[in-house]
Formats: structure tokens, sequence, C-alpha cells
């Protein structure tokens, strides 16, 4: 039951936030992801396309892309519970997924070798500052982050009022290497 609590109670506040106040604290996280050296040094990225009231990276997303970086969008694989990277090469070559989340279109784009990956913005709803992460409950990103053969550097992104003192963790929960929010740039 505490991981319902504090999903409801921390979604309930991020969706409170204003129009304004979630461009502007996009725009800072935006600015912060690009600040890192890490991300700065990766070829490859993996990310997520924002959904409903989540900070949106599409800016950081488009300014990685144009520096060169190789940017993937997770298409989501309800019937088994999973996640398939694919190359991100602009708006044109998504489709609205089951969730209503804009994904990858296999007819379009071209699926990502994971061994590549160097980084990983991952999406959730609480954060702590030790690298714990709450996702929306299916466990999507957990299983793809444990099946990885190597670590890539993993960044979670959020508002800073989704980051709290400490998230439940269960034993198969992935622990992130950073956080960032429009406040700043954390390591775990």
């Amino acid at each position: 039951m505490e991981k319902k609590e504090l999903r409801h109670h921390v979604l309930q506040k991020r969706n409170a936030l204003s129009q304004e106040q979630r461009e502007r604290f996009s725009r800072q996280a935006c600015h912060e992801l690009l600040q890192c050296d890490r991300l700065s040094q990766a070829k490859v990225v993996m990310a997520f396309h924002p959904f409903g009231e989540e900070l949106d990276i599409l800016p950081f997303l488009e300014e990685a892309r144009e520096r060169g970086v190789e940017i993937w969008l997770p298409l989501t694989v309800p019937s088994q519970r999973r996640l398939v990277p694919y190359r991100y090469d602009g708006p044109q070559m998504l489709k609205q997924g089951v969730y209503g989340i804009w994904e990858p279109n296999p007819d379009l784009a071209e699926e990502g070798d994971c061994s590549r990956l160097d980084a990983i913005l991952v999406p959730g709803v609480a954060f702590d500052r030790r690298g714990g992460r709450m996702g929306y409950g299916g466990g999507y990103y957990d299983r793809f982050l444990a099946a990885l053969q190597h670590r890539p550097f993993l960044v979670g992104i959020c508002f800073s009022i989704q980051v709290v003192d400490q998230v439940p963790m269960e034993p198969h929960d992935i622990r992130l290497d950073a956080l960032v929010t429009e406040k700043g740039f954390y390591h775990s």
C-alpha cells in the first residue's frame, strides 16, 4: 500500500503544477541535461517521449540530435511486458502507443542495439537522491534495465516536487546513477 499511496500523492502534486510552471521547469531541466559531461560525451542515449504531465524533455532530445547524439525511444510491448528501443529520427516516425504515449513506429524506425547504449534517461513517478525510482507500476523499465548486458549511465528525470526522502525499493528495482530536476543535477 505504501507505493500506491506515494504514487497517488506525488502524481497529485505533479498534476497541480500550472502549465507555465511545467514549461519553465522543463526548460531548466533540459538546460541541466545539456550541461552534464557524461551525457554530452554519450554517442547513444535512450530517452522517452513525455506523456501527460511529465517533464518535457523534447527540447533536450532535439538539441542532442543536433549535436550528433543518436537518440532512441522505447516501444512498449504490453503482451510481453517489455520495452524495445528504436532510433528516433523526429516526430514523423512516431505513433500513439497503447497507453497513449507517442512511441516509435516499427515500420518507420530502426531497432536499437542495446550494447551501444551510453546513457538512458528514465521517467518515473517518484525518485530519491540515492538512486531510488518508483515508476508507474508496470515494471517495464526495471525489466529492460535488468536485461542489459552492460550498464549505461542511468539518469532519472522529474520535477523537484517528485523527489522524496526515500522511495520504497524492492530487490528487483534498479538504482539510478543520477537525477535531474529543474533545480539541478544530482549524482546518486
